[in-house]
């Protein structure tokens, strides 16, 4: 199972590589674009569509990272009220919700990719973008945090370790 998780981390890790790739690709598309409209030039009218892509791809590719190395928000004033079996018992039944959301929303995202899929369906802006593409990034950001919340449920970590970038060795 280590084995298993291990990959589910390369892949999360991946993913979040990616989402740092287009942060960057973004920040040159932003700064080319008020560049050329400074100098007078002709203005990049794909470059807000691409921008707004972009921030979608970010936004689902990172997910999974995060939820490994514990880089979202949670609230611990609640569990800290509790003794140490109850502590754990709300500690699974958040994995468990999240767990849940996740494959839920990544249900719906797959259902409707694979719907945009048989339909040969675009949405149209400054370009064409297959709305498949579109529903792409959500299903395997859902998909990936779906496994890793999977990984704290099935495995002794925990969400609420003190230093969490230390045991990932980030």
């Amino acid at each position: 199972m280590d084995r298993f998780f291990d990959v589910v981390g390369t892949l999360s890790w991946l993913c979040a590589s990616l989402a740092k790739l287009l942060i960057g690709a973004l920040i040159l598309l932003v700064v080319a674009d008020v560049v050329a409209r400074n100098l007078g030039l002709k203005a990049m009218t794909w470059a807000i569509s691409a921008s707004e892509y972009s921030l979608l791809y970010i936004t689902f590719l990172a997910m999974p990272w995060l939820v490994r190395i514990k880089g979202h928000v949670f609230v611990v004033f609640l569990r800290a009220l509790f003794p140490p079996a109850i502590q754990r018992l709300l500690e699974k039944l958040v994995y468990l919700t999240c767990l849940a959301l996740c494959l839920y929303l990544g249900w719906v995202a797959w259902s409707s990719m694979l719907g945009a899929w048989q339909k040969g369906s675009f949405e149209s802006r400054t370009f064409d973008m297959p709305k498949w593409a579109i529903f792409l990034p959500i299903c395997l950001g859902f998909g990936l945090a779906a496994l890793e919340w999977l990984r704290f449920l099935m495995t002794p970590a925990s969400i609420y370790d003190a230093n969490p970038l230390d045991a990932e060795g980030v």
